[in-house]
């Protein structure tokens, strides 16, 4: 018998809406193929007790009131974020173990777009963008490129279902099955963090100066350019031991800024986030600059300021 597979995301101790939503799809299509359809849910146990710590009752009741023949859970000892880096491994396990002829994730859900197209690469499948369900007799999943999956198909498919044409129906009768899998994270990823970085310094314009560029004079024109644009005066350490920025403004290479205008002066060095523009003053300018004023970093800071004064 054909396996039909749902990715199941959780959204704390309930299974994301999305998730439902091609679960009530893959109900649709599992009856009209004669298929079984599973629902599989990722989850954290970091000290391999399985089900009984993992809290799952309230979650299979629900996937069983949206239909599911069956649920698969899968256990992972690496915490979990929507990225294939955490999921990769629990996953492939669940598509190994069931084999499945068609494949469906929420689009909607928060790894929907990581597992997806990966999962079509890995089982060999045609993948269907914001697919629906279509029929009475023999359903058919279609998308708005044309591309389709039936029953008398050959292969597989994986879809992303955007919205259900079908009620959730199902009852509480629902086998269990539990995949321990070892291994954790991908060993071949290092995985950073899955949240946004946290900017440091959120404003309009920054003047940052270069270790390079603590002569009093430039550092004086620093302060005159940051006066006439509103700006942030930053620096490095040296910067602030040398008592010309407050601690506060104290920039490290790793510190991210979000500018909209950082005026670099010397040999500053930036991990600029967003769409900052970005002028250089002194040395060579280069692709990664909007503009800059090359040669000595004093004599084109003070060209600079002394034309917005005159303006």
């Amino acid at each position: 018998m054909a396996a039909i597979l749902v990715h199941i995301d959780l959204d704390g101790d309930r299974p994301n809406a999305s998730s439902l939503v091609a679960l009530a799809a893959g109900r649709h299509v599992a009856s009209s193929w004669g298929a079984t359809l599973y629902a599989a849910v990722i989850v954290h146990d970091p000290h391999g007790q399985r089900s009984e710590a993992a809290g799952l009752d309230a979650i299979e009741t629900a996937l069983a009131n949206h239909g599911a023949d069956k649920v698969v859970v899968a256990t992972t000892e690496i915490a979990l974020s929507p990225l294939w880096a955490s999921l990769g491994t629990a996953w492939q396990g669940v598509l190994d173990h069931l084999r499945p002829r068609l494949v469906l994730f929420g689009a909607d859900a928060p790894s929907a777009a990581e597992l997806a197209p990966r999962t079509g690469a890995r089982i060999g499948a045609r993948l269907l963008a914001r697919a629906r369900a279509f029929g009475i007799d023999d359903v058919e999943l279609r998308d708005k490129d044309g591309g389709y999956a039936r029953a008398s198909d050959s292969g597989a498919a994986v879809a992303w279902i955007g919205r259900a044409d079908v009620a959730p129906r199902g009852d509480d009768d629902v086998d269990l099955v539990v995949l321990a899998l070892p291994g954790g994270a991908d060993p071949r990823i290092e995985l950073a963090g899955a949240l946004a970085a946290e900017l440091v310094h959120t404003c309009g314009a920054v003047v940052a100066l270069g270790d390079d560029s603590l002569d009093p004079k430039i550092v004086a024109d620093a302060k005159r350019l940051a006066a006439l644009l509103g700006a942030q005066l930053v620096g490095g350490p040296a910067a602030v031991r040398a008592g010309v920025v407050p601690a506060g403004a104290v920039v490290e290479r790793t510190s991210p800024l979000a500018p909209e205008l950082c005026i670099a002066i010397g040999n500053a060095h930036l991990d600029l986030a967003g769409s900052a523009r970005v002028v250089k003053i002194g040395g060579r300018g280069g692709k990664t600059y909007d503009g800059a004023l090359s040669g000595l970093a004093d004599v084109g800071l003070r060209e600079l300021v002394q034309r917005l004064e005159r303006t």
